[in-house]
């Protein structure tokens, strides 16, 4: 069950809530998850090819309507979720309240805030070729950063490094091209890990960066152009859409 303390929706005190879903514990409730959909959004679900790619698509948007619902008081069908120039979600809304959303496999993570922020989630399992990703989207000094953090762990520090860069673009709002702008660190648990932004190593010291496990075989990144954030971690169960 949510308490109003679990989704309260004054973020005064530099805070970000970051939630996850296990897309596994709703298998039993697609009926309830639909119910929280539009037409629109109905409709897009059912195009999808992939049975896992529609489960965890339904599972996240539910959730995140559900979520929504919570923070801002109002009921979950009537909240409008529009999109940006480049796909960025967002919902009007006097509270000023910000959020984004990502999932890979089984897992989807939410941060919301009252800050523009991006997020994103990769499973570690996930087929990509490293070495041509990593030619084409990172700059000499980003590989060389990959270069020198790679030895204990290659995937996970590869997808440490995407996650980042991912992260800002959903922040920001912009597309692919985006990933021009922004140099960042493979580091581990770097919280000033931009290294520099549109070509400035002091506007890159105001990016702020959260790293975190959602589940093992996961991780993922928190972006936002603020001071440091205090994070607030949550798991949305199944049993608490039925509150």
């Amino acid at each position: 069950m949510l308490t109003p303390a679990d989704t309260d929706p004054d973020f005064g005190a530099q805070r970000a809530d970051i939630w996850t879903i296990d897309v596994g514990e709703f298998a039993a409730d697609s009926v309830l998850l639909r119910s929280f959909l539009l037409p629109d959004e109905l409709e897009r679900h059912a195009r999808f090819a992939s049975r896992q790619t529609a489960n965890t698509w339904l599972a996240a948007r539910a959730g995140l309507r559900f979520l929504l619902g919570r923070y801002l008081d109002e009921n979950v069908r009537a909240l409008i979720i529009k999109t940006g120039p480049n796909g960025k979600p967002f919902v009007e809304n006097h509270f000023q309240l910000c959020f984004n959303i990502s999932h890979s496999g089984s897992i989807a993570v939410i941060a919301i805030t009252d800050r523009d922020v991006g997020i994103d989630v990769e499973h570690l399992e996930r087929q990509v070729d490293t070495v041509a990703v990593l030619r084409r989207f990172f700059s000499p000094a980003e590989q060389a950063s990959y270069a020198q953090y790679q030895q204990t762990d290659p995937r996970c520090t590869f997808f440490r490094g995407w996650t980042r860069k991912e992260a800002v673009l959903k922040a920001t709002g912009e597309g692919i091209a985006g990933l021009a702008h922004n140099e960042i660190s493979f580091a581990p648990a770097l919280p000033h890990a931009m290294q520099t932004y549109r070509n400035s190593a002091e506007t890159a010291h105001t990016w702020f960066f959260h790293e975190f496990e959602p589940v093992p075989g996961y991780i993922a990144a928190l972006a936002c152009q603020s001071p440091p954030l205090q994070i607030k971690h949550n798991r949305l169960h199944s049993n608490m859409l039925f509150a």
